[in-house]
């Protein structure tokens, strides 16, 4: 039996080849999931759905044909084994109207082509693709154009750090590793498993003192890591511990371990002062590979099979 039932598969651009259809598709394959198409038409920049002066008849004309090259996509992608549909969505704002959309059909999964997005246009306005991070309490995968069908390695990244609910990011942490082990399972993906501290900012005055603070709460950080992996039975080979800021870090782990697909976590749970979220936006931002974003809500109301 496969992890998904109905795969939602976001489009802005109609882009014969677009990496986030091709992977739904193939997830939809090998776990027999419904995947629903939804196109995000907005008029061209000179026709605004904001402008009082906008031509209607255009904008219906831009429309019709946005929905005749949609259908003419899904025709050319229709398996025979797999549940499509489609539908087109005039969105006066994108960023609301695709949340919107997310939350009224509840899919196992959101699907969209990743969008690259420079730090100081983040700065100015928020990307489609950090606005549904914020927005959507789901699975979020961002597929980069590049992409294979189906991924064959996958980082989900955690956090062991101290906090005030430890509880609380045990059970996150434990919810980040059955999503990316859904989505291993599915894909016959191998799994690894990713800690990341940076503890550049402690400091002592006398330089021994601090060494040793270094040291222990490094080891505690480890015990607390190597303890999360224990209890999800992930193998000592694909257990990563490193040293360094955790944007920096993923990075170079997914270059060194050529990952299809990171797995992180939005934010933390309730109760937690920290945010992750600007993190992942970073990630999803200027992405190495391929993200998978889990959101905390997952805890109550989502819960795949234990790693094997």
């Amino acid at each position: 039996m496969g992890q998904y039932r109905q795969l939602l598969v976001l489009l802005t651009d109609i882009d014969p080849h677009s990496a986030a259809l091709r992977r739904a598709l193939a997830l939809a394959h090998v776990s027999g999931a419904a995947v629903h198409i939804v196109g995000l038409f907005e008029p061209h920049a000179d026709h605004s759905l904001r402008q009082e002066q906008l031509n209607e008849a255009e904008m219906q004309r831009q429309y019709g044909r946005y929905r005749e090259q949609l259908e003419a996509l899904v025709e050319r992608h229709r398996p025979s084994d797999t549940c499509l549909t489609f539908d087109t969505v005039k969105a006066e704002d994108l960023r609301e109207q695709a949340a919107d959309y997310i939350r009224e059909l509840k899919p196992d999964m959101v699907i969209k082509d990743t969008e690259k997005t420079p730090a100081l246009a983040r700065f100015f306005a928020t990307p489609l693709d950090c606005a549904l991070l914020r927005a959507c309490q789901c699975l979020l995968h961002f597929v980069p154009r590049a992409a294979a069908s189906l991924p064959k390695r996958i980082l989900v990244a955690v956090d062991t750090a101290l906090h005030d609910e430890p509880h609380d990011q045990m059970l996150f942490n434990r919810a980040l590793i059955r999503a990316a082990d859904a989505l291993a399972l599915q894909c016959d993906a191998q799994l690894h498993l990713l800690g990341a501290y940076d503890l550049a900012g402690v400091f002592a005055p006398e330089m021994l003192v601090t060494q040793t603070w270094v040291e222990e709460m490094r080891d505690a950080l480890q015990v607390s890591f190597d303890a999360l992996a224990d209890a999800e039975g992930v193998p000592h080979d694909c257990r990563h511990f490193k040293e360094g800021g955790a944007v920096q870090v993923i990075r170079e782990q997914v270059a060194a371990l050529d990952i299809d697909v990171v797995v992180m976590g939005v934010v933390q749970p309730r109760g937690l002062s920290k945010l992750l979220g600007d993190t992942t936006e970073r990630i999803v931002s200027d992405p190495p590979c391929g993200v998978l974003s889990v959101h905390p809500c997952v805890i109550d109301t989502w819960e795949p099979p234990p790693c094997n």
